[in-house]
């Protein structure tokens, strides 16, 4: 079973459907027994979502964006590869 400082690391994965079915299957269970890391997904949902409807109101010049992109290309791919 995955532990919470391994659930709060697959977070973002989660919402994003990265994960494969067994982990994803892991990280549910978690939830279902533990109010801390539920409260937690609650707030990192909330948060997310407000960011991102945020960021969609409020228009980024082409470069900022380009250079932000990359750089979570990248930090992305250093994720991987550990």
């Amino acid at each position: 079973m995955i532990c919470c400082k391994e659930c709060i690391d697959l977070l973002f994965d989660y919402f994003e459907g990265a994960l494969d079915q067994d982990t994803t299957k892991s990280l549910e269970e978690h939830f279902e027994d533990c109010p801390p890391c539920i409260a937690f997904l609650n707030t990192y949902k909330s948060t997310t979502l407000l960011c991102r409807d945020t960021l969609n109101q409020v228009e980024i010049p082409d470069e900022v964006r380009h250079t932000l992109q990359n750089f979570l290309k990248e930090h992305k791919k250093e994720q991987e590869k550990k």
